[in-house]
């Protein structure tokens, strides 16, 4: 029994955020203390032939922290979660969408922080990434797959 004691003692005094992928909602996240937890949820009805959402819970988190975030894709195609630092005033559903080239139908990712990975999300599928010490500042999550953005896939983030 003192052993056990000792070792959940050790666990939870840990300063080290520990994350495990997995998909269909199989994500356990350990945090530590200053560390917070944000759920993202992206989502569509019919694919690119309907609305598409993006959601997070919290949406504000303190400077200085840790932050998780875990991505779910509860829709029907695949997804992905871009990070981005906003300049001073910029309205993250206003960002300047490419016309031509090979990022046609997407944002710059020229300020971003952190994203999900290669290869996108896949419908039903959760993956979490951590950005430790956050900075006070404005940020947009968006998905950056080819036109998700423009149909509604981002969400604003405050670090405050």
């Amino acid at each position: 029994m003192a052993v056990g004691l000792i070792l959940l003692a050790s666990c939870s005094s840990s300063k080290k955020a520990d994350t495990s992928t997995g998909s269909g909602g199989g994500v356990s996240v350990t945090t530590a203390p200053g560390a917070v937890t944000v759920n993202v949820t992206v989502g569509d009805t019919k694919g690119l032939d309907g609305p598409m959402t993006m959601t997070l819970s919290p949406n504000t988190v303190p400077a200085g922290s840790t932050v998780t975030f875990v991505v779910k894709n509860t829709g029907t195609i695949e997804h992905e979660a871009v990070l981005l630092k906003l300049a001073a005033g910029q309205d993250p559903g206003k960002l300047e969408v490419a016309t031509t080239g090979a990022d046609a139908d997407k944002v710059s990712e020229d300020t971003k922080v952190a994203e999900t990975g290669d290869p996108n999300l896949a419908a039903g599928e959760t993956r979490s990434f951590t950005v430790p010490n956050m900075t006070a500042a404005q940020y947009a999550m968006v998905c950056n797959i080819a036109k998700h953005y423009a149909m509604g896939m981002w969400a604003p983030f405050t670090v405050s």
